[in-house]
C-alpha cells in the first residue's frame, strides 16, 4: 500500500501545481526607429526657412546723370527658402521673396533720371517680387545646423509697381509729387547672386545684367549692384 503511493505521489504533485506561465516584461523599447533618420532638419535631405534682408545699392552709374545717395537707397527683402542636401558638401535650392527697393536720386545739373528738373529730393521705389536658383557648397565642421557655406545663383524679379516720388518746396508750402503706372522702367529684371553664411548669418552680393528701363527711353542706368546681409529665421 506505501509503495502504490509513493509511485501515485508525483502524479499528485503535478495534478495540483497551477500551470507553468511565460516571462512577464516589464520595460520594453522598441530600437527599430533608431536606424532611419528623419529627412527634414537644418542639415539633412530637405529643409526650408524664412528669411529677412537688407541690401544698399552700390557701384558706379552708367553716367552721371543717373547718380544716387548710396547711403540712402536700400532695400528691404522678405522670402522663404528652400534646400535639398546631395551630399554632406553639395546642396541645391530655390527661393521666393517681395522687396521694396528705393533709388534716391542725386539732384544737380547733370541729373537725368527721370527727367533734368531738380527737386528738393526724388526716389524710385520699386515693389516686386522674384524667384532665385542657387547652388551652395558647405565647409567646417558639420552637424544638425546650417553652418557655414557659399552660394552662387541667379535670380529674377518681376516689378508689379515702380512709382517716381519727388519733393519740392517754396516759400509757403512743401509739394510732394508722387507719379505711378512710369512707361518707363522694364518689367522684369534678371542677374545673379553670391553669399557667404555662418548659421542664420549672411552676406549677400547681387548684380543685375540687365536693365532696368526700356530702351525706347534712352535713360541711363541706376547702379547695378546690390551689397547687403540676410537673417534666417530658423534655430542656431
Amino acid at each position: 500500500m506505501i509503495k502504490k503511493l509513493f509511485t501515485l505521489l508525483p502524479i499528485i504533485v503535478l495534478l495540483l501545481c497551477p500551470p507553468a506561465k511565460g516571462q512577464t516584461v516589464l520595460l520594453g523599447e522598441d530600437l527599430r526607429g533608431d536606424t532611419i533618420k528623419p529627412d527634414y532638419g537644418m542639415n539633412r535631405k530637405h529643409f526650408r526657412h524664412f528669411y529677412l534682408g537688407v541690401q544698399f545699392a552700390g557701384g558706379p552709374p552708367e553716367t552721371p546723370g543717373a547718380r544716387i545717395s548710396h547711403g540712402s537707397s536700400w532695400a528691404m527683402e522678405y522670402g522663404l527658402r528652400y534646400k535639398r542636401r546631395f551630399s554632406q558638401v553639395f546642396s541645391a535650392g530655390y527661393e521666393a521673396n517681395i522687396s521694396r527697393m528705393a533709388f534716391v536720386i542725386k539732384q544737380g545739373d547733370e541729373k537725368e533720371i527721370p527727367d533734368m528738373l531738380e527737386r528738393k529730393r526724388e526716389k524710385l521705389v520699386c515693389l516686386q517680387t522674384g524667384l532665385a536658383l542657387y547652388q551652395r557648397v558647405s565647409y567646417g565642421r558639420r552637424g544638425d545646423y546650417i553652418g557655414r557655406f557659399i552660394d552662387v545663383g541667379v535670380f529674377g524679379q518681376w516689378h508689379f509697381n515702380v512709382r517716381h516720388v519727388g519733393f519740392k518746396e517754396t516759400e509757403d508750402e512743401r509739394i510732394r509729387i508722387r507719379r505711378s503706372n512710369l512707361d518707363y522702367p522694364n518689367n522684369l529684371s534678371y542677374g545673379v547672386l553670391a553669399r557667404k553664411g555662418f548659421n542664420n548669418f549672411v552676406f549677400k552680393t547681387t548684380y543685375r545684367l540687365s536693365d532696368l528701363f526700356r530702351s525706347s527711353a534712352q535713360l541711363p542706368e541706376l547702379p547695378r549692384f546690390m551689397f547687403g546681409m540676410e537673417i534666417g529665421i530658423h534655430p542656431l
